[in-house]
């Protein structure tokens, strides 16, 4: 299981919640269906898809944005696409209602509550490329501030080491 969400790089990154509440997203009503305990999850990228078999595109922390459109029509395959999710370490899973569904399939539900892999309904029709442009742009910031605080650090460890201070005052 390629699972992310508790290492040291993601301490800076925003989480599933900070995500959600984003005004990009908020427009879509979101409703969290299932996984909420997997809602501090780290968010490394935003992924519009309507790809069934996306799992094999992931490298971990996407959020996947979806209309529903393609997704498996059996319960067995729904469960099979939220296993196949939660495996390559997903962030979550955002379908915005309307397109295919009226509701989220219930195979589905209990496929991503399995694996605590949040399911969020969105309940009016939105943008996604708002979504992904709020997201990526709050991941660069976030990412922009931790190299600053590291380079600053880097700094004044410099000019104590080049100043002869000794190990007790550096640390």
């Amino acid at each position: 299981v390629n699972d992310r969400r508790d290492t040291v790089a993601d301490a800076a990154l925003p989480r599933v919640r900070d995500v959600l509440a984003l005004p990009a997203l908020a427009v879509g009503l979101p409703r969290v269906d299932a996984g909420s305990r997997g809602l501090d999850g780290p968010v490394r990228w935003v992924h519009v898809s309507e790809l069934a078999d996306i799992a094999g595109l992931l490298t971990g922390g996407e959020l996947i944005l979806t209309t529903g459109i393609a997704l498996p029509t059996t319960d067995v395959d729904l469960r099979g696409y939220a296993d196949t999710l939660a495996a390559a370490g997903a962030a979550g899973l955002v379908v915005e209602l309307g397109r295919r569904f009226t509701e989220l399939p219930r195979a589905l539900v209990r496929g991503c509550n399995v694996h605590d892999l949040p399911l969020v309904s969105l309940h009016r029709e939105l943008r996604f490329v708002k979504v992904t442009q709020a997201v990526h742009s709050l991941i660069v910031e976030e990412q922009i501030s931790a190299l600053r605080a590291s380079e600053s650090a880097h700094r004044v460890f410099t000019r104590l080491c080049v100043e002869g201070a000794s190990a007790a005052s550096i640390v």
